[in-house]
Order: structure tokens, then sequence, then C-alpha cells
């Protein structure tokens, strides 16, 4: 009896050990994105630069320095916000070999909210104000969300902003999405200015501008896309509403790319001082190294401006000195505020400090009032849409007082514990279970064995007793 008392328990700790470690990991399959609620969670990205995160509001980053980061292999779901005023201050750690249209590889310096973006997606996130100003003597791109990309997906991505790139040395570019790299852009709104200059007249450079990218072999489709783009060259120039220059890349793939239903507006104002002039400007691919790819199903109002004077650094603003005013448009319940800056000589203006969302709400309602220790909360619904507005309420001033007693905290009141995640306590319910069962089950065993025994004394001392 004992032994078969052991095996069911062995059996039973079997099952314990195959439910604490299989029901965890069946969880574990699940991924849930890390939250993004302010500046400093964005700066953390840095921390594991291949995660996967969601934005759960819209940040403004005015001020905020921001270094390139590379990611590979996570995501980004921008979950229909905006990062305001973002400014590309410092390039990537990662040096990834571009390629020049003589098939070249050359190591790369790359700028862009991601610096080097690999095996990743981005999804419905928007950059508004989204600005890059960088001199460099090595080769180097600049894109609005991606300096370099490799197989990633962008979707449903808002880029708007100003992006510069003063440089010389072989080749360099600038893209409004992307600088340089491979993967697909789909479905996005790109409105950019974007401007390169070659610093030295005496290099014959290789350089690239793309409203979309600058070059490489990007599939992009159902794109909207509006372009100032300003380029002073002494070398070659290769400039294109949607892309620059489109070649294979990684070299040797094989695959057919595909720029179709895209929309571009705007124009390209260049020179290329240069005896051996290329001139490449076009509406859609400034210059096309491959044949198999389907250009379909595009539209455009694109101008092509090619100056003859070398002598003058071709910029939005053409005049010498210029002067701006400004003049402020607040924001409204579905629009970002911004600031129009005009200048009084030439008339070129741009916009800059994008603010949030104003929403009016003329009625308050208290949720968790103030304490001594922690803030209150307010709830409210906007005027004019109806959406949901909360604020916070300034904790309590304590009351100055000649007995230094604790402070406390008075029964009933809420207070603020963050938004912790939802913990899963499947697994542990169930462990218990298993436990709980196991424990009755040996009960059961030794109260039968007991009354076995017992009964097997009984009979022995009936036996004797009848023998005498």
């Amino acid at each position: 009896m004992k032994k078969k008392a052991l095996s069911m328990l062995l059996v039973f700790a079997v099952l314990l050990v195959t439910v604490l470690g299989t029901v965890p990991a069946a969880f574990a399959e699940k991924v849930i994105p890390v939250e993004i609620h302010t500046p400093e969670d964005l700066l953390k990205m840095a921390e594991n630069p291949g995660g996967d995160y969601v934005l759960m509001a819209d940040l403004d980053m005015t001020g905020i320095p921001w270094k390139s980061l590379d990611f590979n292999g996570g995501s980004l779901d921008g979950n229909g916000h905006a990062i305001l005023n973002l400014t590309l201050a410092e390039i990537g750690d990662e040096k990834p070999n571009s390629c020049d249209g003589n098939r070249k590889l050359y190591e790369t310096a790359y700028l862009g909210f991601f610096g080097t973006l690999k095996n990743a997606t981005v999804k419905n996130l928007k950059l508004l104000n989204v600005r890059g100003l960088l001199e460099i003597d090595t080769p180097c791109f600049i894109g609005g969300l991606a300096g370099y990309a490799e197989n990633a997906t962008i979707t449903d991505c808002t880029i708007v902003g100003a992006l510069e790139l003063r440089a010389f040395d072989r080749m360099f570019g600038v893209g409004g999405v992307v600088g340089y790299g491979s993967g697909k852009v789909q479905s996005c709104t790109v409105d950019v200015t974007l401007i390169t200059t070659d610093t030295d007249a005496t290099t014959k450079d290789e350089q690239f501008l793309g409203g979309v990218y600058a070059t490489g072999f990007m599939d992009v489709r159902d794109c909207n896309v509006t372009i100032d783009g300003y380029t002073s060259e002494h070398g070659y120039v290769h400039n294109g509403g949607i892309v620059g220059m489109y070649m294979e890349y990684p070299l040797g793939t094989g695959k057919r790319g595909y720029i179709t239903g895209n929309h571009v507006s705007g124009k390209i104002t260049f020179f290329e001082d240069n005896k051996d002039r290329r001139a490449y400007c076009k509406a859609y691919v400034g210059e096309a190294l491959v044949n198999y790819y389907i250009l379909d199903d595009n539209s455009q109002s694109f101008t092509r401006d090619e100056r003859k004077d070398y002598s003058v650094e071709l910029r939005p603003e053409m005049c010498e000195n210029p002067v701006y005013t400004e003049s402020v448009v607040t924001g409204s319940c579905d629009t970002y505020g911004y600031t129009r800056y005009t200048c009084e000589s030439c008339g070129y203006s741009y916009r800059d400090r994008y603010t949030m969302f104003a929403h009016t709400v003329s009625v308050w309602t208290e949720q968790v009032a103030a304490t001594l220790e922690t803030e209150g909360l307010e709830l409210g619904y906007c005027d004019g849409c109806g959406i949901e507005q909360t604020r916070t309420i300034p904790m309590l001033e304590p009351e100055p007082t000649t007995n230094v007693t604790p402070e406390t905290i008075p029964q009933g009141t809420v207070t603020h514990q963050g938004n912790p995640k939802k913990q899963n306590h499947l697994p542990l319910i169930m462990a218990i279970t298993v436990v709980v069962i196991c424990s009755v089950a040996l009960v059961v065993l030794l109260v039968q064995e007991n009354r076995r025994k017992r009964k097997r004394r009984r009979a022995r001392r009936k036996g004797k007793y009848s023998n005498r």
C-alpha cells in the first residue's frame, strides 16, 4: 500500500511540475508592448532597442536633443499619436555600409529618429516638425524616420519637417522618411523640406535626395508626398519626388520592386556644377539602375527647377538677411497648433513650435482627492468634441503647526498607484489546486490504510480468543 501511495504522489508531483512549467510558458508567447506615456519613456527605448513599444499619448520633445536610435527586430506602434518638435541631434552608433551607383561600398553615418531600422516595423506614428541639421565630411544619410533601413516595414505614418545635410566625400543624401535602404513604405503622408549642400567644390561626389527615401530599394505604395527640395552639388545629382536613385539593395535580391499609387506635389530646385553633367531630377524616380520594377498609377504636380548660377547655395529663403515675423496658430480639438514664421523680404514661410490639441472644458469633476502625499485627479469633457480630458490637482500644502506629528492619509482616501500591468494569477491558482488535490488524496489513502490495519488487528484478537 505504501508503494501505491508513493506512486500516486509521484504522479501528482509530475503533474505539478508540468503545470508550473508549461502554463507560464504558454502565456509568455503573447507579446505585451511596452507603453510610452512620456518623453522619458521614449528615451528609455535605448535601453532595449529591439523591443515592442506602443505610444499612449502625444509627446512634445521641445528642448530634448535626440540621439539616433539603432533599432533591430522590434516594433513601434504610434497608436495614432504624434511626436512633436523632435530635434535630430546626434548620429547613431552603427555604421552599416551603403552602396553608390557604381556598386562601391562605404562605411556610412546615419541620422534619423532611428539611426538604423533593421527587420522592424513602424506603424500609425506621426512625426510633426522633425528637424535635423548635420555637417559632416564622411558618407552620410539622413531620414526623418530612419537614416538606414534594412527589411523595414513602415505603414500609415506621417512625417512633417525639415532636414538639412552639408557634406562631401564620395556620397551622401537626404530622404523624407528614410535615407538609405530596403523594405516597404506604405500609406504614408510626407510633407518635408529637404536641403543638401556639397561643401567642397574640388571633389565629385554623388548626391541623393528623395521625398520618401534618398536611394535604395524600397517599395513605396499609396503615399502622399509634398516636397520642397534644394540641392547645391558640384558632383552628380540624383533627385526624385519619391526616390533619388532606385537601385537593387542588398545586391542580388532579384525581387521585383513597386512604386505604385502615389501622389507627388511640390518642387526640387537644384544645380549640378559638373561638366560631365547628369542632372537627374524627376517627379518619381531620379535615376533607376534596375528595370524590373513596377512604376504605375502614380500622379504628380511636380516642378523641376534647375539653376545655372553655381556661386550661391540654394535654400528656401533666398534673401541674404531674412527677417521673420511670427504668427501663432492655436490648435483645436482635432488640429495641432504651431507658429508660422514669414520672411518680410522674400515671403518664404515655414511652421515651427507645434503644440498639442487644444480642448476646452467648462466643467471638471473630482475623481481622486488630493492629499498631502499624492496629487488628485479631475475629469471633464471637451465642450467642442466631447472627448474625455483629465487634469491633476496639486498636492495639499501642510498646515503650519508647532506640534510635529506624522502625516497620515485619511481613511477612504484613494492614493495614486500609477498604472501597473495586470498580473496573471492563473498559473499560481492551478498550482495551488494541484497541491490541494495531492494533499486530499494522501489523507484519504492514509485513512483507508489505518482502517484496514485496525480491522486486521481486531480480526487477529478475535481469532486468538476463539482458539482458547
